[in-house]
């Protein structure tokens, strides 16, 4: 495994420079707290890093200290704690505030249509300009990698510049082979004009949804990821809507026409539930991110806690758009594996802030849950083996809160509480290997 390839590379990193004794090479870090991002909080604790951002050791700093006595130091305040991990974002959109005007399915399409409707129409300057903002707000919030839900892949060389990594799904969509053709032809144009492609940033063609994309292109994009062992992604149970959509067609079907154009006369409905569709097009698997899950039934969450599928939670853009959040206690009753998201591209994005979204509604959750969710579960769901947590041979980019004057008995709470507290950067992260 990468993870255990690369846990050697550091163990033998740290056995030479202990050797060679060059403080240089190595920075020692104590906080009154270390957050893993993949394990228990570390009260007391200190990490060992190498120049590039590599964590080398992690563990009590009773222990570390004098150990690497000779390495370059620095005691902190507060708490030391990965990069997040946005597991779906909207980069492309650039700041532009996503309305909440209309709720459910057609709601959420419109407001989807009537921003990229307003993209289109500013200058390219200006638009990059947003972008760009956008993706510096993103970092500034602390991110270290995203997933990177696009029609345009307009933000990925605001994406390179500014070092956040990650994967890009470009989105496909059409209920005919010749509008489904037709929005490939585009993806690849889009993805020529691009060169050359930048190191750390993952590219993925995926489909949209099962209620806007064919059965056999759906089932024709998920197969070549899952072939070439690479994660992909797609939209589910995202509204009550979809599931009257797939499973009945009809009045569903003629409501969602006018936004999905020509649906109507392309559509025919599967008869079947959302879950059970995906299964038939063998996009069930450890390998597909499903996004939103917002309407999920327990048998659904069960169906994809059995399959090893990801789920990705937006809750702030769900409960704006359908008036619920994900019902969480079920996924993890069941187990599931659980990454978070901001479905948006606002100028300070957090993927922390969606954590203290679902920690308001469940206080009776753990909030280690919710902060490993936003670092080590993104980057899980990604297949970034290189991100999300201070672990040996990961470089996720390291982050310190400045929790003021007080040291916090519960640190994963008190972030969670404060919602966007005071972040800065010790280390960015190295660009994770290509998939």
């Amino acid at each position: 495994m990468i993870r255990d390839r690369l846990r050697r590379l550091a163990s033998e990193a740290l056995h030479r420079m202990e050797q060679e004794r060059d403080a240089s090479q190595l920075r020692l870090y104590t906080a009154p707290w270390v957050l893993p991002g993949n394990d228990a909080p570390i009260r007391d604790g200190a990490i060992v890093v190498d120049a590039e951002g590599r964590v080398l050791h992690r563990g009590p700093s009773s222990e570390l200290l004098p150990r690497f006595r000779w390495a370059h130091r620095a005691d902190l305040g507060g708490m030391i704690l990965p990069g997040m991990v946005d597991a779906h974002a909207r980069l492309e959109f650039g700041g532009q505030a996503i309305p909440t005007r209309e709720r459910g399915l057609r709601g959420r399409l419109r407001v989807l249509r009537d921003l990229r409707t307003a993209s289109e129409q500013l200058d390219p300057d200006s638009r990059e300009a947003r972008i760009r903002t956008s993706v510096r707000g993103a970092v500034h919030a602390g991110t270290a990698a995203v997933g990177d839900v696009t029609n345009s892949l307009r933000a990925v060389r605001s994406m390179s510049r500014e070092g956040l990594y990650g994967v890009v799904f470009h989105e496909i969509e059409g209920f005919s082979k010749r509008r489904a053709a037709k929005a490939l032809a585009a993806a690849a144009a889009q993805r020529a004009g691009i060169v050359p492609w930048p190191d750390g940033i993952n590219y993925r063609l995926a489909p949209h949804s099962l209620y806007s994309t064919a059965g056999s292109v759906v089932r024709d994009l998920l197969g070549k990821a899952l072939e070439k062992g690479a994660v992909t992604a797609i939209r589910l149970a995202e509204a009550e809507d979809e599931r009257d959509l797939l499973e009945f067609g009809g009045d569903a079907a003629r409501h969602l026409a006018d936004v999905l154009g020509g649906l109507r006369d392309e559509y025919a409905a599967p008869g079947v539930d959302p879950m059970t569709y995906l299964d038939e097009l063998g996009g069930l698997h450890s390998g597909v991110m499903l996004l939103h899950m917002t309407t999920a039934s327990r048998s659904l969450v069960q169906r994809a806690s059995r399959a090893g599928a990801p789920l990705v939670l937006t809750p702030k853009a769900d409960l704006a758009q359908t008036g619920v959040l994900p019902p969480l206690v079920s996924f993890l009753e069941e187990g599931c594996r659980v990454a978070l998201g901001t479905a948006a591209g606002a100028e300070r994005a957090s993927v922390l802030s969606e954590a203290a979204e679902l920690h308001a509604a469940y206080p009776e959750l753990p909030s280690l849950v919710l902060l490993n969710a936003a670092t080590a579960g993104g980057a899980d769901a990604l297949g970034l083996d290189s991100m999300g947590a201070l672990e040996p041979g990961r470089a996720p980019g390291i982050l310190h809160a400045d929790t003021g004057s007080r040291t916090p008995d519960d640190p994963c709470g008190w972030l969670l509480r404060a919602g966007s507290p005071d972040l800065a950067w010790l280390a960015r992260p190295a660009p994770p290997v290509a998939a």
